[in-house]
C-alpha cells in the first residue's frame, strides 16, 4: 500500500489557524497579528483600527478594541492606570482615571482584549484615548494573544 504524501495527511491550516498555532506555541507570530482574522467583525461593530484612531482629530469620541500588551500603574501617577493596546496596524495608548479603573478593574486586569470608549487627546503627534468605559469586545472566534507586561 502506498503511503500518502505528508501534505495529504491533514487539511492545511488557514491563515488565522496558523497564527493561532503560532501564538499557542510561542506567544507571537511572524505571519500576522491575531486581530487580522477578526478585523471584518470589528469593522462591522464600528470599531476602527489603531492607524485610523491615530488620524482622528483631538477631542473626538472613539470606540476601539485591541489586544492588551502593557498595563502600568506607576506609584507617582496618583492612581491613574495606563494601557497600551495593539492591533495589526499599530498601538493605542489608553488612560484610565482612578474612577474608571475602580469601576472596571477586574476586566482591565484579566482580559487579554479590551474595548475602550472615550475621548481622544492628540498633542504634537501623540494620541491618548481617555477612557470612560471599558468593555469586552464581541468576537465569534477565540483570539490568541501573547500576553502583556503588567504592573501586578
Amino acid at each position: 500500500m502506498e503511503r500518502p504524501a505528508p501534505g495529504e495527511l491533514f487539511a492545511c491550516l488557514d491563515a488565522a489557524e496558523t497564527i493561532r498555532w503560532d501564538y499557542r506555541t510561542t506567544d507571537l507570530s511572524p505571519r500576522g497579528h491575531p486581530l487580522e482574522a477578526v478585523r471584518t467583525a470589528l469593522r462591522a461593530q464600528g470599531l476602527p483600527d489603531a492607524a485610523a484612531v491615530a488620524k482622528l482629530p483631538h477631542g473626538r469620541r472613539v470606540r476601539y478594541a485591541g489586544a492588551v500588551i502593557c498595563r502600568q500603574r506607576p506609584g507617582t501617577a496618583k492612581g491613574v492606570v495606563f494601557l497600551t493596546l495593539e492591533d495589526e496596524t499599530g498601538f493605542v495608548n489608553v488612560v484610565l482615571w482612578p474612577k474608571v479603573w475602580t469601576r472596571h478593574r477586574v476586566l482591565v486586569k484579566t482580559s487579554p482584549i479590551l474595548g475602550i470608549t472615550g475621548r481622544l487627546e492628540s498633542q504634537q503627534g501623540v494620541a491618548h484615548l481617555i477612557a470612560d468605559q471599558v468593555w469586552a469586545p464581541r468576537l465569534e472566534q477565540p483570539v490568541p494573544t501573547g500576553g502583556s507586561r503588567d504592573f501586578q
